[in-house]
């Protein structure tokens, strides 16, 4: 089975150290914006692009390397169907794919925006007021980028990923799959039942896409599901 955390602590390691320096450089900023007038501050405000100071902090360049995780992923299961003697994915199921993965990135980058957003905004607000900038530092305290919800878009989008790539390379080929992962308190009802009703040699691709199974090829358990569909 592919593993995906590796990939998921290494971007989510890299956001947490582009954060730490980010919130260096935004001590500073607030020290110089306080000296503003009002009007001043408006302006400089509407100049403010609190996103791409983040991207350009290291954030663009750490999902290029998310990014490479995936091709990574692709390549591993294109290289296990080629063993199987099966033709290389290509056309539609490739670009399909391609899709998937640029909007997942699109929802990382979503966190960003959202983020940044609701930084300018309290920035202002703190800063129109009058707050000192030491209370408006530590106002902020609760507004992060690297946050549960952004731990959980990475893993899932990822994971999301690597199901859907390994099912299109084996679509529609005579193959058995099994539905691998932990069984423990965690797992979700829908998981548990696929995985104490599967048949000794595995389930068909056919009863899988039917009413008989719950956890469906990519989407699996749902959001931040940890269990996989392999080929037997």
């Amino acid at each position: 089975m592919a593993q995906v955390q590796p990939a998921v602590d290494a971007f989510i390691n890299e956001v947490e150290r582009i954060e730490s320096r980010f919130n260096k450089k935004l001590s500073t900023a607030i020290n110089n914006l306080s000296e503003l007038s009002d009007t001043e501050l408006i302006n400089a405000t509407s100049q403010l692009n609190l996103f791409n100071e983040i991207i350009e902090e290291g954030y663009g360049s750490a999902l290029d390397r998310l990014d490479n995780e995936y091709a990574i992923l692709l390549q591993k299961a294109i290289e296990e169907s080629t063993k199987r003697g099966l033709t290389p994915l290509s056309g539609a199921g490739l670009q399909g794919l391609e899709v998937l993965r640029d909007l997942n990135t699109q929802v990382l980058l979503g966190e960003v925006r959202g983020y940044s957003d609701r930084l300018t905004s309290l920035l202002f607000q703190n800063l129109y007021t009058g707050l000192p900038p030491n209370q408006i530092v530590s106002s902020l305290s609760g507004t992060n980028l690297l946050t549960h919800q952004l731990n959980v878009a990475t893993y899932t989008g990822i994971k999301t990923f690597d199901d859907s790539a390994r099912y299109q390379v084996f679509k529609g080929q005579n193959v058995r799959w099994t539905y691998v992962g932990p069984l423990d308190d965690r797992t979700r009802d829908s998981c548990r039942n696929t995985i104490e009703n599967e048949p000794p040699e595995g389930y068909t691709e056919k009863e899988i896409l039917s009413k008989k199974v719950q956890t469906k090829f990519g989407t699996r358990g749902g959001f931040n599901c940890r269990h996989s569909w392999e080929v037997k």
